[in-house]
């Protein structure tokens, strides 16, 4: 039975498609098409759009351009894909196509709307592309519209006046908050239907909790994903970044939020309750599994997060505001895989117990340069799991970096445990940082033998590269950063040894840079230890 549909819709298909091209050409084609796909326009192309003008329903232009006159004649048009002409300007005729339900125009390089798109009241679906810099004002006319494929990331970028009346609208990528009566956030209330990911930017021009709640966020259960987003600068010290942060409480079947430039002192109560406030009539548990806090700088702790049994990926970017991050803050996170804590200037302590994170894949700590090593996370023999780790450099309560002392109190043993094993969930990739002045490497290293790439970075002091390099058996990628005084590599027998590496890249290591050429020579030289290898990048 499935194949005789198929057979029967392939034949209407088949007899009702044309393709035109520079090969097929325009040909005669009978009554029966409805559907057009045009990648070479000539005149007898436009011939038979006369000729078919009444009949398509359907047209894909690739290639070429339409006049006004030529759009007025196809009055039965509903679907218009102008996806493949970077050129193609839309005509004011558009506004005539009244059947139009769909336009794809996100390959245009134009800038502009005509004004007549927005009397397309049938128009469903409308495709536009990032040059756009301004909408038609009349967009809120388009009272059938349900996804709105536009994206733009300018923060100055104004929305069309009231929004709000699109009720329809499923997919809004982002809304920008403006001051204006129309243009303000509670243009979100009525859009009770919107779905997938939705962006706000411009928070700070939100008067307060009232205002914001009027966005009604905590209903509209089809939202995935949600990114919250103040302006990085803003004059005055006096902001209600609390407020509206609380008024802004998402519906729990939300799976992503992401709160970029908040400058509160502390987050509300709902976003560590999120996972726990399920509706009466919710039929299935919440799944929140990302969330990410960027340059919250004013915010001075982050409690435990409770019941977040689903959360996989947890980022910290960019937080000075924070000193310490409480050691039982994952105690639920049981399915965490990515934890990125990076460029808190502030922060100390960390004294997290991997132990209740045991599907963790990815860890990343690094560029936090107040965090003490005895204060970061331990148990990393519990992480059977890691394939990637980030991490450094730590302070350390004493002076001498010469020895890697920073390194020191950091839970290698647990390290070299979970990475002791050659299946596929041992360690794989390393990424390691030091400070200028180091002038060795942590030896504890050389023992992780399944990384298969080893990203090294700061240690300025260190003028040889070890023999145990040659453990490495499994390496592809090596990459050395500003190792300024590196003189030389590990011995040649211990370079032949990496058979696996493929690619070797360093840069800002201008002594090393001259010794690595064909033209090196005398027992300085280099280039022997590194010519058979097949990608090999070294810059000064």
């Amino acid at each position: 039975m499935h194949d005789m549909v198929h057979d029967v819709a392939k034949s209407i298909m088949s007899k009702s498609t044309r393709f035109i091209n520079s090969e097929t050409g325009s040909g005669d084609y009978s009554n029966q098409v409805r559907c057009l796909v045009i990648d070479s326009f000539g005149e007898g192309t436009i011939n038979l759009l006369d000729s078919r003008s009444n009949l398509l329903h359907t047209l894909f232009l690739s290639q070429g351009s339409l006049s006004d006159d030529m759009l007025m004649k196809l009055k039965n048009l509903h679907v218009l894909n102008l996806s493949g002409e970077e050129n193609q300007n839309l005509p004011i005729s558009i506004g005539k196509l009244r059947h139009l339900r769909y336009i794809n125009f996100e390959d245009s390089t134009s800038e502009t709307l005509p004004e007549s798109v927005c009397k397309l009241y049938n128009l469903q679906t409308l495709c536009l592309s990032y040059f756009l810099k301004v909408l038609p004002n009349g967009m809120c006319d388009l009272i059938s519209l349900r996804h709105l494929h536009y994206y733009n990331d300018d923060k100055e970028f104004q929305m069309p006046l009231e929004m709000g009346r699109l009720t329809c609208l499923q997919t809004l990528r982002f809304f920008n908050v403006g001051r204006e009566k129309g243009r303000q956030i509670g243009e979100l209330g009525s859009l009770k239907n919107l779905k997938g990911r939705l962006e706000i930017r411009n928070l700070e021009l939100v008067k307060g909790k009232e205002g914001v709640e009027e966005a009604k966020l905590s209903e509209k259960e089809n939202l995935f994903g949600l990114e919250l987003k103040w302006a990085r600068e803003r004059e005055g010290d006096n902001y209600n970044d609390e407020d509206v942060l609380d008024g802004l409480r998402p519906h729990p079947n939300l799976e992503e939020l992401v709160i970029q430039h908040f400058m509160g002192d502390q987050f509300p109560r709902w976003l560590m309750d999120l996972p726990t406030t399920l509706p009466k009539s919710a039929i299935t548990l919440p799944k929140l599994a990302r969330l990410k806090f960027y340059s919250c700088d004013r915010c001075k702790e982050l409690l435990p997060l409770q019941n977040f049994t689903s959360l996989k990926k947890l980022v910290i970017d960019e937080c000075d505001g924070l000193t310490n991050l409480p050691g039982d803050m994952l105690y639920s996170c049981t399915s965490l895989q990515k934890l990125r804590v990076a460029y808190c200037d502030n922060l100390i302590s960390f004294p997290l117990n991997l132990q209740q994170t045991p599907s963790l894949l990815e860890l990343e700590l690094y560029r936090c340069p107040k965090l003490k090593t005895c204060m970061m996370p331990k148990g990393f023999g519990f992480l059977t799991s890691l394939r990637e780790l980030s991490i450094g450099p730590f302070s350390d309560d004493g002076d001498d970096h010469e020895n890697s002392s920073i390194y020191n109190e950091f839970d290698w043993s647990g390290l070299i445990s979970s990475s002791s094993s050659s299946s596929s969930s041992a360690l794989r990739l390393l990424d390691l940082y030091g400070l200028p002045h180091m002038e060795s490497l942590p030896h504890q290293i050389q023992h992780l033998t399944t990384l298969t790439s080893l990203l090294l970075r700061d240690f300025g002091g260190v003028k040889a590269l070890p023999d145990w390099f040659g453990n490495f058996a499994a390496l592809e990628y090596l990459c050395l950063l500003n190792f300024k005084e590196l003189r030389h590599l590990p011995s040649e027998d211990a370079m032949r040894s990496l058979t696996k590496l493929k690619r070797l890249e360093v840069y800002g290591s201008p002594l090393l840079k001259e010794r690595c050429t064909p033209e090196s020579s005398g027992p300085d030289s280099q280039w022997s230890k590194v010519s058979h290898i097949q990608h090999l990048r070294i810059r000064g």
